[in-house]
């Protein structure tokens, strides 16, 4: 379906003005930012358009106006018709040579969390694309994951560079074709692992053939500690390094499925030194418990049981709201609750508060939260019930190459599981639930391993007595689901009181269980005020008893350590 009118852009003024908001009133503090703490001159920031501006943001329910740096993403007016034109809309312009600002990239100078696309809804760019002007296409560029790193070597080097609108998380195939004709590109990503992950991705997407990887070490840097290698572009250029020379050293992107210990030694032994950069996204609203798991990482599988009732898709909900508000692509595949009850439950999580039901009057005020988490990076199946695992996975496929998404929750496999479909195609009219819940896993599992996404699977458990707590065997079906699990979550219900129970955590063997409680008004779990965590092997000698009366009243504040 065609769209009918083009997307939003800046004024053509506000650009002009921000940039004269920097660099023609001196003594602001985010001039003096930008040059003495990012080491950036003011010939840089001329080049690639930066300004200042005041923007607000939410802080804790009260709108603050704050400095910010703003981030142009300045094109031609050609490159903007070509995009309108791939959407199906016609976009003449009276100049195709002249040069537009596709969308501005704001961010607070304070709190580098703050961050907003100006205008909302408009279309994708590359900052600095406006650099590459001129240049010739056989010669290199240079692709960065932040804006400071692409100024940084431009200004160090005299290569044409950009960055990538979103960070690390996010190549829109919108701006794909820009980047067509260029024969060789550099990805310098960040020197960590989401961002050498992400340079793997992205130069799929780009084409490996074209694609060179950019990682500093200790021969191209002269640091003679791995702690000492700088972490990203902007960073190179404040330690004084030589960034061609680190550039010029780019190595091609290995073959996924052929690796030497040369391709892998830098990233493991920057894991091994610092572990804390290869921990997964946390939740911020349940701390406790991102502590046990360490929080959610790419390229993993979690399984979520729980009894009926106990909060599955609450807990779901609120982890993919907290992963969405921290810029992670989140994809919902709910096959049990329909899209429009479950953004139901979402946007009262979102809000935070009741939402105004029956009172037209609030209209307004719904419709300022609507917007507010429209703007959150969150995608939803159309997939309900019984549902064709292929065609599944194809979407999914879709989602993560169109959208970027980094995170899949699926709720739940024995609903999405079609016993007649899969013995169909199979052939075989003895092809029982339990062949089929396995096939699916397996197929998730290996999704999930090479588009290098965590996958969050809802798995019921088997019929068991109320009263006893549930274990590893108690998810229904064999044991294929927890073997292949990077990490077993259990929701436990012991009268009035909940547990997120960690029983299985492939990356640090931390195990364990946090109280929770429910918030009715919002929907939400919070955590107890002391760390409720126990050990799971004490919980197994007495199947039988209360977990509070097995537990004490107080909880070691321990984590079990099973590495």
């Amino acid at each position: 379906m065609h769209a009918s009118q083009p997307l939003p852009m800046p004024s053509s003024r506000l650009q002009a003005l921000y940039n004269s908001q920097l660099l023609d009133q001196p003594d602001n503090a985010v001039l003096q930012y930008l040059t003495e703490t990012r080491g950036l001159t003011v010939k840089t920031l001329r080049k690639y358009g930066i300004g200042r501006a005041k923007y607000s943001f939410n802080n804790d329910g009260a709108w603050e106006p704050v400095e910010c740096v703003t981030f142009p993403w300045i094109m031609k007016a050609s490159d903007v018709s070509f995009q309108e034109e791939l959407r199906g809309v016609k976009h003449p312009v009276e100049d195709p040579s002249s040069f537009l600002t596709r969308r501005i990239k704001v961010r607070a100078l304070e709190n580098k969390a703050w961050q907003r696309l100006d205008p909302a809804g408009g279309g994708w760019g590359f900052f600095g694309y406006h650099t590459l002007d001129g240049a010739d296409k056989s010669q290199p560029i240079v692709v960065t994951e932040g804006e400071y790193d692409a100024m940084a070597v431009w200004q160090a080097t005299g290569i044409p560079s950009v960055s990538l609108p979103n960070g690390c998380r996010s190549l829109p195939v919108e701006v794909l074709p820009l980047l067509e004709d260029y024969e060789k590109i550099y990805l310098w990503m960040d020197n960590d692992g989401p961002g050498q992950e992400g340079a793997r991705v992205f130069s799929q997407k780009i084409g490996l053939g074209r694609c060179f990887m950019v990682q500093p070490t200790l021969e191209n840097t002269g640091c003679l500690e791995f702690a000492d290698l700088p972490k990203d572009a902007n960073d190179a250029l404040l330690q004084g390094h030589d960034l061609k020379r680190i550039i010029m050293e780019a190595k091609p992107v290995p073959h996924e499925q052929v690796l030497s210990f040369s391709d892998l030694q830098d990233s493991v032994l920057h894991e091994i030194l610092h572990p804390e950069k290869y921990e997964g996204t946390k939740l911020p609203s349940l701390p406790k418990f991102s502590a046990v798991v360490k929080g959610l990482r790419r390229g993993e599988l979690t399984v979520v049981t729980g009894p009926t009732g106990s909060g599955k898709t609450t807990f779901l909900g609120q982890m993919s709201l907290d992963l969405a508000e921290q810029g992670v692509n989140v994809l919902w595949g709910s096959f049990e609750v329909r899209n429009t009850r479950l953004i139901h439950k979402l946007l009262q999580q979102f809000a935070r508060q009741p939402l105004p039901k029956g009172d037209p009057s609030s209209a307004d005020k719904l419709k300022d939260i609507a917007k507010r988490f429209g703007e959150l990076p969150l995608h939803f199946l159309k997939f309900h019930g019984a549902s064709e695992l292929e065609e599944v996975l194809d979407a999914m496929e879709y989602a993560v190459y169109v959208h970027d998404c980094e995170h899949i929750v699926l709720d739940n496999l024995q609903f999405m599981i079609s016993r007649q479909n899969l013995a169909t195609r199979s052939g075989n009219s003895n092809f029982d639930k339990f062949d089929a819940q396995d096939i699916a896993i397996e197929k998730f599992r290996k999704f999930a391993t090479e588009r290098n996404v965590h996958l969050s699977l809802v798995v019921h458990p088997r019929k068991e007595d109320e009263s006893s707590r549930l274990g590893i065997s108690s998810i229904y079906g064999s044991a294929k689901a927890t073997q292949e699990a990077d990490n077993v979550l259990i929701l436990q219900k012991d009268n009035q009181k909940k547990y997120l129970d960690v029983r299985k955590n492939r990356f640090s063997g931390d195990l364990g269980a946090t109280e929770i409680f429910f918030d009715r008004a919002t929907n939400r779990y919070t955590e107890a005020p002391t760390n409720h965590v126990v050990t799971p092997q004490i919980i197994n000698k007495a199947p039988k008893a209360s977990i509070e009366d097995h537990w004490g009243k107080y909880f070691s504040s321990q984590l079990t350590e099973n590495r």
